[in-house]
């Protein structure tokens, strides 16, 4: 697989500040991270525009990212803050989070974003909702971000299903859109996923990447180097983020979720003064430029922009000069796996298949069953079109299909199976965020990120692949398409006889 920049840009036809910088190989680019909090004004979105004229007449930075509800917490939407920043002149950065949206909202929020003439998407799932108006707010979920970047893409490409007959809209979409990859898992399955997943999101059409947080170095080296092995150049920006001595305490005791923060790092910063803080993401910076980063992702709490002007001044010169860090900056984490041995570039050899389970056993009566080709799969097909006939016999055998899934796959009737692809568990039942195209970058050692006392699903799904299973599968497997809610408690068995499910709508 080998995807450039370049052709990303080609099919986007927009010209901003950010795109420009990213196309530029002599240009390091730099971007920094605003979240706005609850409250359409106050004294914290003064210091955020406060922030964005000193950015912009600094010149360094061409674009500042705003959050979409960072934390599952609500907060006020990026496109108040994104419009204000545009007319400063700076580019705005949009998140684009999936939690709180189902597909009618994603694609009214990209029409939204098209007239607001915001070009820059960074397209990510999001933290889990946290409880506000009366309780625990509920997850959408209802497109993963491989599915959100192929529906923009569709739509830049004049491929959009619910266009009138001409099939062209006025004017045309123009986004450039980002995705997000963790390099910085501690178990073999988290990490696996994430690298298969993050070759999925460029396959959709993603244009740029940023990392998610993390100060071992050895992982951002790892990154650059698997990215070269999989051929693909598009930008990078690894992120550095720089938080108060509290919040480095909270992240580090597991507070913020995907993001590991060794213990002796938080205690340097809970003992060492603010420059102490801002020397070491200045050194991390120049040190991440050498590795081959593209640019970087700054952001912290409790920053004002001459702080951020200091860590660009230092970086800058530390990186003229080739000189060493003046502090320490890596940390690496501890009994973490790694794709790459320690000596060389060979990769460590995978170990999927560690549980195997029932799965063996599924996987052989859904051969029988399902393959359209046995002669025992062709009469249980033509069973299932008879009983489609008639309502009576439609009830009946959904409901036997329901009895039979509830037992062995705790099953949610949602009318198109995924079992098959996801070694017979269901990721209706088993991932909070029912997600069918891989995981989140939540999970925290194997465990789930919403229920820490369970095994992550697609961990669990790693245990039960065929042994001789490689990253290139998964990454090259193909990319399920959104759901059809219309489906729902229906039966799946006759569905996918008639050719209403998913298989006849998957795409590469």
């Amino acid at each position: 697989m080998q995807i450039t920049f370049a052709m990303h840009m080609k099919d986007n036809g927009t010209k901003n500040s950010f795109s420009q910088s990213l196309l530029n190989p002599d240009t390091f680019t730099l971007t920094y991270e605003l979240v706005p909090g609850q409250g359409a004004g106050g004294k914290r979105i003064d210091r955020l525009l406060e922030f964005a004229r000193r950015a912009k007449e600094d010149g360094r930075i061409c674009a500042l990212s705003i959050t979409d509800n960072a934390g599952g917490h609500p907060a006020l939407a990026p496109v108040a803050i994104g419009s204000e920043i545009q007319q400063i002149g700076l580019e705005p950065l949009i998140h684009f989070s999936l939690k709180d949206k189902n597909r009618n909202q994603i694609e009214s929020h990209l029409f939204l974003y098209q007239r607001k003439r915001f070009h820059n998407l960074l397209i990510l799932g999001g933290d889990f909702p946290k409880a506000t108006y009366y309780g625990q707010a509920k997850p959408v979920y209802d497109l993963d971000s491989i599915q959100t970047i192929q529906l923009i893409e569709q739509m830049k490409a004049g491929r959009y299903r619910h266009l009138p007959e001409d099939n062209s809209l006025d004017p045309p979409l123009a986004f450039l859109c980002g995705c997000v990859v963790s390099p910085f898992k501690m178990t073999e399955a988290e990490q696996v996923w994430q690298y298969a997943k993050l070759v999925k999101k460029i396959r959709a059409g993603a244009a740029f990447i940023i990392t998610q947080v993390g100060y071992d170095l050895n992982r951002y080296e790892e990154l650059v180097r698997f990215l070269r092995d999989q051929q693909v150049r598009i930008p990078v920006l690894a992120n550095v983020f720089i938080p108060s001595p509290n919040v480095a305490r909270f992240i580090a005791r597991g507070g913020v979720p995907g993001i590991l923060l060794p213990p002796a790092l938080a205690d340097l910063m809970q003992n060492g003064t603010k420059e102490d803080r801002l020397l070491r993401a200045a050194a991390m910076t120049a040190r991440l430029r050498r590795l081959g980063f593209a640019g970087i992702h700054l952001g912290g709490n409790g920053l004002d922009f001459d702080d951020v002007a200091f860590v660009l001044d230092q970086a800058k010169e530390l990186y003229e000069k080739d000189a060493p860090a003046p502090t320490t900056i890596h940390f690496p984490i501890a009994q973490g796996w790694s794709l790459y041995r320690s000596k060389g570039e060979q990769h460590t050899r995978l170990r999927p298949g560690t549980r195997p389970g029932s799965r063996p056993l599924h996987h052989l009566a859904h051969r029988l069953l399902f393959s359209k080709t046995n002669p025992l799969s062709r009469l249980f097909a033509a069973f299932c079109r008879l009983c489609d006939r008639h309502a009576a016999s439609r009830r009946l055998l959904t409901f036997t299909e329901r009895q039979i899934k509830e037992i062995l796959f705790d099953c949610r009737m949602c009318g198109d199976c995924t079992l098959s692809e996801s070694t017979y568990l269901c990721p209706q039942s088993g991932c909070p965020k029912k997600l069918v195209n891989g995981p989140c970058g939540g999970s925290n050692g194997g465990r789930c990120e919403v229920f820490p006392d369970r095994r992550c699903f697609y961990v669990r799904v790693y245990q039960r692949l065929d042994q001789g299973t490689t990253l290139d599968d998964l990454a090259g497997a193909v990319i399920l398409p959104p759901k059809d809610w219309s489906l729902e408690h229906s039966s799946s068995w006759i569905n996918y006889f008639q050719g209403r499910d998913h298989t006849t709508k998957k795409e590469n």
